[in-house]
């Protein structure tokens, strides 16, 4: 479950303060498949990164889990913990470490939880992270490096990564952005399991067609200055 109880969020720009989120509710049962559509700027971004704990709300409380866990409680060491186990997060920037390979890549979030078991259970990871990428058809790419990929292949690359640990919670920034209509099937289909085997998808997205395929959409409403 994910509940937000009065969100508001703030940002200084050169033209005075922009209200980018002002006393937003929301309550997400599991294993919902949610689409957060709204124009540029309406803080569908942000809500995404104060759900992951990325960013910190003005205001508000942030619950995730059952039992609840209000993550803003949380230290930063505790919400790094937390959220390397709980949460997928896709985001539209694109940083991988260049230095490592696509297949290293996707399975470096397994070391960042536990580094003892992962090396222990080395094998095992290598092909869960190899059945991601096939599933995303970039398998044939695994010895390749991020800068050797497209905009397209990087994404799904995201994508892949996000998914390594089996997380309950995944958060989709425009995730079908830079792919074609078949590509966007695919991972929307993707989700659409995720959220079948209990996984609560967020995904934000101006994609009319991947919305569709949401249980349900919102429109996050932009407050303005």
């Amino acid at each position: 479950m994910i509940e937000l109880k009065n969100i508001t969020k703030e940002f200084s720009t050169p033209r005075g303060k922009l209200t980018v989120l002002k006393d937003f509710n929301l309550k997400i049962e599991a294993g919902t498949f949610l689409g957060l559509e709204g124009r540029s700027g309406a803080g569908k971004s942000t809500l995404l990164s104060i759900i992951a704990g990325l960013q910190k709300p003005d205001a508000g409380q942030v619950f995730l889990g059952q039992p609840q866990v209000n993550i803003l409680t949380l230290n930063d060491k505790e919400l790094s913990t937390f959220r390397n186990k709980n949460i997928g997060f896709i985001s539209q920037e694109q940083s991988f470490l260049e230095n490592l390979s696509v297949l290293d890549n996707v399975r470096l979030p397994a070391y960042l939880v536990n580094k003892e078991k992962a090396q222990k259970d080395s094998e095992e990871i290598t092909e869960r992270a190899l059945t991601l990428l096939e599933a995303l058809e970039i398998a044939g790419l695994a010895k390749s490096f991020p800068r050797e990929l497209s905009g397209g292949e990087n994404h799904r690359l995201l994508i892949a990564r996000a998914l390594m640990n089996n997380p309950d919670y995944i958060l989709a920034d425009e995730p079908t952005d830079s792919v074609d209509a078949e590509q966007t099937q695919a991972i929307i289909k993707i989700f659409r399991r995720l959220a079948d085997e209990g996984k609560t998808i967020l995904l934000a997205s101006h994609d009319k067609n991947a919305l569709k395929l949401c249980d349900i959409s919102m429109t996050v409403p932009a407050p303005g200055r």
